[in-house]
């Protein structure tokens, strides 16, 4: 099944070039590609959310708060570069 879509003219230079440049022959197909890459990327970004949460809510149920879980991601940041910029580093 096919269905049309109304996609504004100032855009299709831009889509017959960037079509051409990754190899699409059709810039039909290369819509339909950007479509489904976008889709899947807010998928990805739905699940990562409700993950976020579960672990969010986890957190909380045990008392500890967004806050002093960021700020121990900040110290540990911290941390990090400065052992890096000591050239302590293993990596």
């Amino acid at each position: 099944m096919a269905t049309a879509i109304t996609i504004p003219d100032q855009l299709f230079p831009r889509i017959f070039a960037a079509a051409k440049k990754m190899g699409f022959t059709k810039p039909d197909d290369f819509a339909a590609h950007l479509i489904e890459e976008k889709l899947l990327e807010m998928e990805e970004q739905e699940k990562i959310f409700a993950i976020t949460d579960k672990v969010r809510t986890a957190l909380e149920a045990k008392g500890i708060s967004e806050e002093e879980t960021l700020a121990d991601f900040e110290k540990f940041r911290e941390h990090l570069y400065h052992e890096r910029s000591q050239g302590n580093h293993r990596g």
